[in-house]
């Protein structure tokens, strides 16, 4: 079992990218009699998710370094305070909040959630994470996939909404306590309680980019495999 997560702690991000193919073509076959727009758009708003992770932690990848360097100022930036056990817990409930919509689209207080996220990835890739870094890199990873696909979604989305029924105040009230429920569970639930120095994994080389400290922080001083165990002495 530790072996199984070792290797999706060091996945998932792939995986999310099959499961976006796999959320596109099932979504079609069970919607080909009844599909409706907000269901639609909900199914590309939770692609999207997926590429976006695939654009913050693979190619190019290194948002890990921006979130432990440029936010948190960390001096341990392979494995705190953010690192691949908090990434992995966190963006699981990202693709989680995404799913509700595509299976009840009626429910406008379950789409909103997503489609207002994505917006606001938009706007905090694109102006909050680079002002924070400092231009280090002027492009933060998730900026073309969350301005490209999130914000045009998410705004076609609260259009659709409002044409099939309108928006109640009840709906917002209720996308707010969702929202808030993810931001505390899903966001800082994961990262407060697997936040430590002492942690075992770390990311890669890759992910930490232009990040990265001038010396390796493993403990003996070798390359530690990408996501994996730091070797101890």
């Amino acid at each position: 079992m530790s072996k199984l997560l070792d290797v999706y702690r060091r996945e998932w991000p792939r995986v999310a990218a099959v499961q976006a193919m796999v959320l596109g073509g099932a979504s079609l076959l069970a919607g080909r009699k009844n599909q409706t727009s907000l269901r639609a758009l909900a199914v590309m708003n939770g692609m999207t998710m997926c590429a976006h992770q695939y654009e913050e932690y693979v190619d190019p990848g290194y948002f890990p370094g921006m979130v432990n360097v440029a936010i948190f100022k960390s001096d341990q930036p392979y494995n705190y305070p953010y690192n691949p056990s908090s990434a992995m817990c966190a963006n699981i409930f990202f693709r989680w909040l995404y799913i509700p919509p595509m299976l009840f689209p009626e429910k406008k207080w379950l789409g909103l959630p997503p489609a207002l996220l994505g917006i606001f990835q938009g706007v905090a890739h694109t102006t909050v994470m680079p002002k924070l870094a400092k231009a280090k890199y002027p492009y933060s990873p998730g900026a073309l996939t969350s301005t490209l696909l999130h914000i045009p979604i998410g705004i076609t989305y609260i259009r659709a909404a409002r044409k099939q029924g309108g928006i109640s105040r009840g709906d917002w009230v209720k996308s707010a306590g969702v929202m808030a429920g993810f931001l505390v569970f899903g966001v800082a639930a994961p990262n407060l309680a697997l936040r430590n120095r002492n942690n075992p994994y770390r990311f890669s080389e890759r992910q930490m980019g232009a990040y990265a400290p001038g010396e390796d922080s493993s403990a003996d001083g070798t390359d530690a495999p990408d996501n994996g165990a730091i070797p101890r002495q």
